[in-house]
C-alpha cells in the first residue's frame, strides 16, 4: 500500500492512498466467494452458484462491497503510518478512474481522504493565576422566591374580567417592528405570559398591565444591547398586538394543605427541602463562578488553530439547544433571526468550548488525570442526591452501564479544573447570595 500526505490550510490533511492491483484482486476473490454461498439466483440451488455466475450477475456490487471493505482496512493502517492525530471523521472519496466508488480488477485502487488533525497543545497562564471564591448563605428572601416560583409553576388559572394586573396570566398576538419593517420572529400568535414573570424584554409585560380582552395596544421597547439577535440588538421597537384574553392564579396561597398537597408533611418541610436546595445551588454557583473565572483565563492565554470540523459539531450542537429551549418556551423558531446570524452570534462561544476541552485534555493527558470506579461512583450519588423526590428513578437510570458512562465526561473536566485550581492562588470573599446567582444569569 502506497501512502502520500499532503498539508492543506490550517490543521488540514490529504491522504492519497493506493491499494495495490494484486490486493485488490484478492480482496475481489474472496468477496465473490462468500457472495457464492449466499447468492439467490434463478436456476442455481443455494450455495451452489458457480464463481463465474456471480462475477457475471453480481459483479458491480462486489466491486462496490470491496471499495468499501478496502477502505475500511485501509485508512486506519495509513492514519497510523503516518502517525496521525485525527480530529473528526475523515470525508473519503474516489481518486480513481472509474466513475463510483468501486475496484476494478487487474488495476490499483486508489482513493483520498481529506481530514484534519488535532493541534499540539501546551497548556500555559495557569501558572500563579489568583482568583476569587465567592460564597453566600441562603437567606429568607432567596427560599420565599424559590416558594413563589415552584407556586408559580404549579399555578392554575381561570378567566378574568376586568383589566389585567401583575400575576395575571395575558394571552395576546401580534406583530412587531423596528422603524415601519415586520421584522423576522416578530410574529407572535396565541401568546401567553404572566406578567411580572421577566419572560419578555424589559417593558413588554409592564406595558400590558391594565389591557383588557379584545383590546388593541402599542408597546414601545427597546432590544437589550446583548439580545441574540444582531438587527436586533438595542433597537427600539414597537409591537402592535391584540389582547385574546385575561387570567387570573386560581387557588389558596401556600401553607401547610398545599404543601400536603405536593406531598410534604408541613410548609415548614417544604421550606427546609428549599433550604438544603438553596445551600447546593449556591455551593454548586460558588464552584461554577470560580471554574469561569479559571476558563476565562486559559482561553485568553492559549490561543492555537482548531479543527474545523469540531467546530462546526459545536455550533450545531448549540444550534440545537437553542431549538430546545424555543420549544420548552413555546416560541417560533424565527424568533431566533435568521440562521446566519445565530451561527455568526454562536461562533465564538463554539470555539471556546473547543479550545478549552482541547486545553483540559492536554492537561489530563500530561498528569495522568483519569476517572476511576470511585469517582463515578460518588458521581451517580451526588446525582441520584440532586433528584430528591425521583431519586429512585435516577438510582434506575444510573444502573445502566451506558448512562453511567455519560458522567465520564463531566467527572474528567471537574477532576482537571480541581487540579488547576490547586496549581492557583484562591482568597475568599463573602457576598449576599442574590449577587452570586446573579453572575450565573
Amino acid at each position: 500500500m502506497n501512502v502520500q500526505l499532503t498539508d492543506g490550510q490550517g490543521l488540514a490533511k490529504t491522504l492519497q492512498i493506493t491499494v495495490p492491483a494484486a490486493k485488490v484482486a484478492a480482496q475481489f476473490e474472496s468477496r465473490v466467494v462468500a457472495m457464492a454461498k449466499t447468492a439467490k439466483i434463478q436456476g442455481f440451488r443455494p450455495g451452489k452458484v458457480p464463481a463465474s455466475v456471480v462475477r457475471q450477475k453480481m459483479g458491480e456490487d462486489v466491486a462496490r462491497d470491496v471499495a468499501q471493505e478496502l477502505v475500511r482496512e485501509a485508512l486506519p493502517a495509513a492514519i497510523k503510518q503516518k502517525e496521525l492525530n485525527v480530529a473528526g471523521q475523515p470525508r473519503v472519496h474516489n481518486d480513481g478512474p472509474v466513475e463510483g466508488f468501486k475496484v476494478v480488477e487487474g488495476q490499483d485502487f486508489s482513493f483520498k481522504a481529506e481530514l484534519e488533525v488535532y493541534p499540539v497543545v501546551e497548556p500555559k497562564g495557569f501558572e500563579k493565576l489568583k482568583l476569587v471564591r465567592e460564597t453566600a448563605e441562603p437567606d429568607e428572601a432567596l427560599i420565599d422566591n424559590a416558594l413563589s416560583r415552584l407556586q408559580t409553576q404549579m399555578q392554575t388559572y381561570g378567566e378574568k374580567k376586568g383589566k389585567a394586573a401583575k400575576g395575571d396570566r395575558v394571552t395576546f398576538s401580534g406583530q412587531g417592528y423596528v422603524g415601519d419593517e415586520a421584522f423576522e420572529g416578530g410574529n407572535l400568535k396565541d401568546f401567553a405570559v404572566v406578567l411580572g414573570s421577566g419572560q419578555l424584554i424589559p417593558g413588554f409585560e409592564d406595558g400590558l398591565v391594565g389591557v383588557s380582552a379584545g383590546e388593541k395596544v402599542e408597546l414601545k421597547v427597546t432590544f437589550p444591547k446583548e439580545y441574540h439577535a444582531p438587527k436586533l440588538a438595542g433597537k427600539p421597537a414597537v409591537f402592535k398586538v391584540e389582547i385574546g384574553k385575561i387570567e387570573t392564579p386560581q387557588g389558596d396561597a401556600l401553607d401547610d394543605a398545599a404543601a400536603k398537597k405536593m406531598g410534604f408533611e408541613s410548609l415548614d418541610a417544604l421550606k427546609d427541602i428549599m433550604r438544603k436546595g438553596a445551600v447546593r445551588e449556591l455551593a454548586q454557583a460558588t464552584e461554577q463562578r470560580l471554574k469561569r473565572q479559571l476558563l476565562d483565563a486559559l482561553d485568553e492565554a492559549n490561543k492555537f488553530m482548531l479543527p474545523l470540523g469540531l467546530v462546526e459539531a459545536e455550533l450545531k450542537a448549540l444550534w440545537q439547544a437553542q431549538l430546545q429551549e424555543l420549544q420548552a418556551r413555546r416560541q417560533p423558531v424565527e424568533s431566533l433571526g435568521s440562521v446566519e446570524e445565530v451561527f455568526a452570534s454562536l461562533k465564538p462561544l463554539a470555539e471556546r468550548r473547543v479550545r478549552l476541552g482541547l486545553i483540559l485534555a492536554a492537561v489530563a493527558k500530561a498528569q495522568k488525570i483519569e476517572v476511576g470506579q470511585a469517582d463515578l461512583e460518588k458521581a451517580v450519588a451526588d446525582q441520584v442526591e440532586a433528584a430528591g423526590p425521583q431519586a429512585d428513578q435516577a438510582r434506575a437510570y444510573f444502573a445502566n452501564p451506558a448512562n453511567r458512562q455519560q458522567l465520564v465526561g463531566p467527572v474528567l473536566e471537574d477532576k482537571v479544573t480541581a487540579w488547576l485550581l490547586a496549581q492557583a492562588e484562591v482568597s475568599e470573599k463573602k457576598v449576599s447570595a442574590q449577587a452570586l446567582l446573579a453572575e450565573l444569569q
